[in-house]
């Protein structure tokens, strides 16, 4: 049951993430917080949902959650009209009032608000903390949210440093910089940045793993900015997250103001694959935002510019999107995902960043050939043969991909 529900969450992948813009909470303190929860209005029609909440009948849970969704959802004003007596969980009614209807890429609108059971909520954002075990030879590694930081040599012999990051989560902002001083103190060319398996977290991570790549040139512009309903224009106001030279959210090992390691690239390679999620891909667009060129290695990412607070009433908690994410640019429409640069096909048999890995090795390729290796496929993901196998698959669920504290 547990393999089969971590799964089919893994299947709806995408996550970006603020201070944490999918799903929980982190406590991270900086100069730069995270926007202020603002009073949003309340529908005549629905009332406030707070004079709902607590209210944990049947009917209190419906009418809590029609008028929560009226004040925070980024499509509240197409929420279609449904009979609420019709349904007999809060959680059928949550999913018939969300937006189906197709956005300007032809992806269904909604693909991945969710309400569940606290109890659950929680169970999954623990579990997804917890090792994975890739194969037998690196089950030591996967505890760490950078379990591999090296020196790679292209073919050439450019080098580059390589840096695996699996997920946006509490205490991975301390291992990324630890990562980035490492390869920095190498003098590496290039950067191989691996967010194959990382399919988001929270947002302030991904805005300092972005400034680590930038550079002091970055300082100031807009990492990305979050983008909310009409009723909630001072919060967009406010919103946005900014390049800096400095860590702007503290965590244990290095506190708010600690010098960043900058590589100052004006290019970086990223490898993707379609649990690329959220968070994850806020760094490819924040960075395309500011003209640094971003070589996508793999298969195109999952699309999801969207982000939200977990809110909790009644032994549910409640994750409807709030807001979309774009970059210095102003674009965040990228629902399709990010097509590669290079597509190639990824190998599940093969450790990520060995020397046999088929997505480092074209990104050491294009180093020295400007071009994407010959004969490279499409990177499509076969039944039989699938391009991530289920020990491979990032262990944060959809909804906790993009996340704000709460």
């Amino acid at each position: 049951m547990k393999n089969h529900l971590l799964r089919s969450l893994a299947a709806v992948l995408a996550c970006g993430v603020l201070l944490t813009a999918c799903g929980g909470g982190s406590d991270g303190g900086g100069s730069t917080a995270a926007p202020a929860a603002v009073a949003t209005p309340p529908s005549t029609r629905f009332g406030s949902s707070q004079q709902f909440e607590n209210v944990c009948t049947l009917e209190g849970e419906k009418r809590f959650t029609r008028a929560y969704l009226d004040e925070v959802y980024l499509w509240y004003n197409e929420i279609p009209e449904v009979d609420p007596s019709k349904y007999s969980t809060v959680e059928d009614y949550f999913n018939a009032l969300l937006v189906k209807t197709p956005d300007a890429n032809g992806q269904q609108r909604d693909r991945f608000s969710t309400v569940l059971r606290t109890s659950l909520a929680q169970n999954l954002l623990q579990q997804s903390s917890a090792p994975q075990a890739e194969s037998a030879a690196v089950t030591d590694l996967l505890s760490q949210s950078v379990p591999v930081t090296r020196v790679v040599t292209s073919p050439a012999g450019r080098r580059s440093g390589y840096i695996q990051f699996r997920d946006h989560a509490s205490g991975a902002q301390d291992e990324l910089i630890t990562a980035f001083q490492q390869v920095r103190n190498a003098g590496v060319q290039d950067l191989v940045l691996d967010l194959r398996l990382n399919s988001g977290g929270f947002l302030y991570i991904a805005d300092t793993a972005a400034s680590m790549i930038a550079g002091p040139s970055a300082e100031g512009k807009v990492f990305e900015a979050l983008k909310y309903n009409d009723k909630r224009n001072a919060e967009s106001a406010s919103s946005a997250l900014l390049y800096s030279s400095r860590v702007q959210f503290g965590e244990v090992r290095y506190p708010v103001g600690t010098p960043l390691p900058q590589l100052a690239l004006p290019r970086v390679f990223i490898l993707t694959s379609g649990a690329t999620c959220s968070a994850s891909e806020s760094i490819i667009n924040s960075l395309r935002g500011i003209d640094v060129q971003v070589i996508r290695i793999g298969s195109t990412t999952c699309g999801k510019p969207y982000g939200f607070r977990q809110k909790n009433n009644c032994g549910y908690a409640y994750f409807p999107i709030e807001f979309q994410g774009v970059n210095a640019k102003g674009f965040g429409d990228y629902t399709a995902g990010f097509a590669p640069t290079c597509a190639v096909t990824d190998n599940p048999r093969e450790v990520a960043g060995s020397a046999q890995d088929p997505l480092l090795n074209g990104a050491l390729y294009y180093m020295d050939n400007s071009a994407c290796p010959a004969g490279t496929s499409t990177g499509v993901q076969s039944a039989s043969d699938p391009l991530l196998s289920f020990e491979r698959q990032p262990s944060r669920p959809a909804w906790a991909g993009r996340l704000l504290t709460p």
